[in-house]
């Protein structure tokens, strides 16, 4: 079943499945479509796949309107099963239901990883999905996880020098860190988040829903914002969401001032907090699979690999060309558009 709207009994099943899958992820919840930032181009489907009258296979879906009433759809994380055996029947569904519909391409990159990251790789293989190119990849497939199912102590222990040294020198520097509470932080939040994005012309913050999103998130989810403060005022922000028992950073903006980075604290609150709710791992939302690709990535991997995450790898993003001649067409015209852009782009 492929449907735009979901009635109150499909609705409630559909959340129930994905709250309980073991390899579930925010970006495939009702939630996520509400949260994720609008597009005149896009929308958002709901898939579920039912076996003996109990589903077995769900999605959110991306639809992005191409031309000629065609359009791509893209499964951020998706689809969602709770036994990798049964990812093979559901694809098949998936790609009838999608083609009837009159989709194009699909792309799909479910998120597992360990023992059934094998079984999944190879029902993708099998259903012709192939890996997107690395500039393609709109998501990480590689990322770092801090287990947070000990001892504050030895959590804190397990962190590299310079991770303990920072914290100490924020908390040195006054840097304190509370949760956002109403209506005024929100706002402080969102300007922060400008301010950010403003100053940081090699980050892509477009795919980012904006501080309300991130709320709205983090109420059907759960999670929570926190703001970083120096001398009352703001220097930080941080976010994360619940995906089952653990979390995952959402967003993270900061303000340095005189070398104390208020970074760390916010990201070692969040760690406290979440493992105060239950989860027993944060995951730091991505780390390169090469070396840095810039000044700005290798920044980043620096402040995250302070905290001594465990390497956690998942399926890259993938395509499978549902009906040939409307994607060649397509997606051809699509790619020679974004090389006269960048072109255009370098001469300017």
């Amino acid at each position: 079943m492929l449907s735009h709207v979901l009635d109150a009994d499909d609705a409630a099943a559909f959340d129930n499945f994905m709250r309980d899958a073991p390899f579930g992820a925010y970006q495939q919840t009702r939630a996520w479509a509400a949260a994720a930032p609008r597009h005149a181009r896009r929308g958002w489907q709901f898939f579920i796949c039912r076996a003996d009258g109990e589903i077995v296979g769900a999605a959110v879906i991306r639809s992005t309107r191409l031309a000629a009433k065609s359009w791509l759809a893209t499964l951020q994380r998706g689809p969602v099963v709770h036994d990798p055996a049964a990812l093979p029947l559901v694809l098949g569904a998936l790609h009838r239901a999608l083609k009837q519909a009159g989709c194009c391409s699909v792309q799909a990159a479910p998120r597992v990883r360990g023992r059934p990251l094998p079984l999944v790789a190879e029902a993708m293989r099998d259903g012709g999905y192939v890996p997107l190119p690395a500039e393609a990849q709109a998501l990480h497939h590689v990322s770092g996880i801090v287990w947070l199912d000990k001892p504050e102590a030895a959590i804190l222990a397990g962190f590299k020098q310079r991770a303990r040294r920072a914290l100490r020198a924020a908390e040195k520097a006054g840097i304190t860190v509370r949760p956002v509470a109403g209506e005024d932080d929100l706002k402080t939040y969102q300007h922060l988040l400008d301010r950010f994005a403003a100053s940081r012309s090699d980050y892509d913050m477009s795919g980012q829903p904006d501080a309300r999103g991130q709320a709205h998130l983090i109420e059907r989810s759960g999670g929570a914002m926190l703001l970083a403060e120096r001398d009352g005022v703001a220097v930080g922000a941080h976010a994360f969401v619940r995906q089952g028992d653990e979390a995952i950073w959402l967003s993270l903006v900061t303000l340095d001032r005189d070398g104390a980075s208020p970074g760390y604290p916010l990201l070692w609150q969040a760690m406290r907090t979440a493992a105060a709710m239950g989860c027993v791992g944060y995951d730091l939302a991505g780390l390169p699979d090469d070396e840095p690709a810039d000044a700005g990535e290798a920044g980043r991997v620096q402040f995250k690999t302070a905290f001594a995450p465990h390497r956690r790898v998942m399926p890259p993003m993938q395509m499978l060309v549902l009906q040939p001649v409307q994607h060649l067409l397509l997606f051809g015209a699509r790619a020679v558009y974004r090389r006269l852009r960048r072109a255009s782009a370098r001469r300017g």
